[in-house]
């Protein structure tokens, strides 16, 4: 089922469709914010977005990037009804559907197709944070870095190097540097250099 026809499935249930919100939201505005409570599943249906913390030092480190056609929350929030640790802010702007987690789980609950898609989508989030994890945990910042450039191939040219460097983990000098690096070993013919 593609993004199109889940949301078209989604819209298809009386009871869960009564409860849907569309609304469009202005670049550099949140659609979650950090510590506020919002048990939506949000469905990215035009433009970028990020999920970023804030630490008590007012330091932003982007957890992930999200593009058009791309489910988003906060399981905290969803599941535990407590506030989310990250915001959700909009890098373009954006068009939503959001839909509230419980009736989503109830409309999953009387459709195993639904069901299916959804327990599908939850293995897609896990196999992504792991593969994260495993990168912050074992990765230099240049494998990490040339890892982002393959990965998120289609969304780059829409991010800033600010935003590659926090996503990554390093500053925009550190991301300067390795890139710099990088375009010096290409030049020489040399491959891999670290």
């Amino acid at each position: 089922m593609n993004f199109s026809d889940l949301i078209e499935r989604l819209q298809s249930d009386a009871q869960l469709a009564s409860r849907m919100r569309h609304s469009t939201h202005a670049k550099g505005s949140q659609i979650i914010k950090q510590g506020e409570v919002c048990g939506d599943v949000i469905f990215l249906r035009r433009g970028l977005a990020q999920m970023s913390y804030v630490t008590f030092e007012g330091k932003e480190w982007i957890k992930s990037f999200f593009a058009e056609n791309s489910v988003l929350g906060s399981r905290r929030c969803q599941i535990m009804g407590e506030p989310s640790h990250f915001a959700i802010t909009c890098l373009e702007d954006c068009e939503i559907t959001a839909v509230p987690y419980d009736g989503l789980r109830a409309a999953c609950a009387n459709d195993p197709a639904l069901m299916a898609v959804f327990f599908d989508f939850n293995e897609q989030v896990s196999l992504r944070k792991e593969k994260r994890e495993y990168e912050f945990l074992c990765l230099s910042a240049q494998d990490r870095y040339q890892g982002f450039l393959e990965d998120y191939a289609p969304i780059v040219p829409r991010l800033t190097q600010a935003q590659i460097a926090s996503f990554i983990g390093i500053t925009p000098i550190a991301l300067s540097r390795i890139r710099k690096r990088i375009n010096q070993a290409e030049s020489l013919g040399v491959v891999g250099a670290q």
